[in-house]
């Protein structure tokens, strides 16, 4: 239905759910829950690690999770493990020690399991997205993020439950203009779609010369601006493997890690809403001008999702309610 001034357009956003399936199913719910017809997935859709469950000559299976060992006798047993490993994010898959052996032997091997894991669980999600498109008459818009695989772009484009808005603007309710950017500047962590600020410049100049109108767009991108209190956490020593928290003076070190180009788009186009993730820790509100950029946080290895309601009138921000459940 088309949008008209005075009339109400809400949105749901929520980002950096890492694989989630608990989180996921939550961000889905979210339509009926919050009685809105528009959802928003930022990026950083997909999980960051693969756990092997051993079958033992005995018929019992043993892994190790979150640091724990696991030992499971039945077959039901098995099946709630693999679910906790899920909502948790991470991906789990049976196996035997020979054949666990093999895989570790060649560093291809894991990263085609990787993409087999990964490929399966999205296609999954977008099987629910369809039911539940067809059930309530919603729209739902997906992005990668800094940490996705760029094939995770060909399974959300391949898709007909859902729309990938990150190469062009997509029209919400005929009123506002929506663009993304599922790219970041560069992290300690060398990921993916880890890019410079002039190629992140670049990339956001491009959607940017698509829109039309920015008292009415929608800035949906990945990274949160520099210094914009959506931004901020530890300072990471590089020299370390994995990177580790600064300490200074028996505190953690903490600083902006948002982007500059990010918020040099901000501020120079205003356009009326900005949505951000990427830092998890960092939940919360802020102006730039006209503009309010949120970063609702993530939770997600707890299988909870945190997220923003935004009301939306003619050029206006109406009203907006962070959310966790």
């Amino acid at each position: 239905m088309p949008a008209i001034e005075g009339m109400t357009t809400r949105l749901f956003f929520a980002t950096d759910l890492h694989g989630s399936d608990l989180a996921f199913r939550k961000f889905l719910n979210a339509a009926n829950a919050y009685k809105t017809k528009i959802l928003v997935l930022g990026g950083d859709i997909t999980g960051k690690f693969l756990v092997p469950i051993e079958k033992q000559t005995t018929g019992t299976y043993i892994t190790t999770f979150l640091g724990r060992k696991e030992i499971v006798n039945s077959e039901k047993d098995l099946e709630s493990l693999e679910k906790k490993i899920a909502d948790s994010g991470s991906y789990s898959f049976r196996i035997t020690s020979d054949e666990l052996t093999k895989i570790n032997s060649d560093p291809a091997n894991i990263s085609n399991l990787f993409r087999k894991q990964i490929s399966e669980r999205l296609r999954e999600w977008l099987k629910l997205c369809e039911e539940v498109k067809a059930k309530l008459g919603i729209e739902i818009y997906a992005t990668g993020g800094n940490d996705d695989e760029y094939y995770v772009d060909e399974i959300l484009q391949a898709s007909k439950s859902i729309v990938n808005p990150a190469t062009e603007p997509v029209q919400l309710n005929d009123l506002y203009e929506m663009i993304s950017c599922p790219y970041g500047n560069i992290t300690p962590f060398k990921c993916p779609r880890d890019i410079s600020e002039d190629e992140l410049h670049m990339k956001i100049e491009e959607v940017v010369s698509m829109v039309k109108d920015f008292q009415n767009a929608i800035f949906n991108f990945h990274v949160p601006p520099i210094n914009s209190n959506l931004d901020r956490c530890p300072k990471l020593d590089t020299n370390t493997n994995p990177p580790t928290p600064i300490v200074e003076g028996g505190e953690v070190l903490m600083y902006g890690a948002g982007s500059l180009a990010v918020r040099a788009a901000i501020e120079k186009y205003q356009p009326l809403l900005g949505l951000h993730g990427h830092i998890h820790e960092c939940r919360g509100i802020t102006r730039i001008g006209r503009t309010l950029c949120c970063n609702p946080g993530s939770e997600y290895s707890e299988g909870i999702v945190r997220g923003v309601i935004v009301n939306l009138d003619n050029k206006k921000v109406r009203s907006y309610q962070l959310t966790s459940g």
